[in-house]
């Protein structure tokens, strides 16, 4: 009889260690891949988005008649 009972207590704690280690070991590959991700974002240099500034330039050249024109209405403007 305790033949019987040592090896039932000795399969049950075999099995429930397995158990127990399966899922642990589950648990901790994803924690250390969840850290690898982690470390390998703090350690990358953080990229800039290179932004183009906003210009009211005009693509083509403005004729020198149209630059008079303007003047003359902002100064006009100015002196009223």
């Amino acid at each position: 009889m305790f033949y019987i009972w040592h090896t039932l207590l000795v399969t049950a704690f075999i099995g429930i260690t397995y158990y127990l280690g399966y899922h642990y070991g589950v648990k901790k590959k994803v924690k250390i891949t969840s850290q690898k991700k982690l470390w390998k974002v703090l350690k990358a240099t953080p990229k800039q988005e290179v932004v183009e500034p906003h210009t009211n330039y005009m693509e083509h050249e403005t004729p020198h008649e149209e630059w008079i024109k303007g003047y003359n209405k902002w100064k006009s403007r100015k002196t009223n």
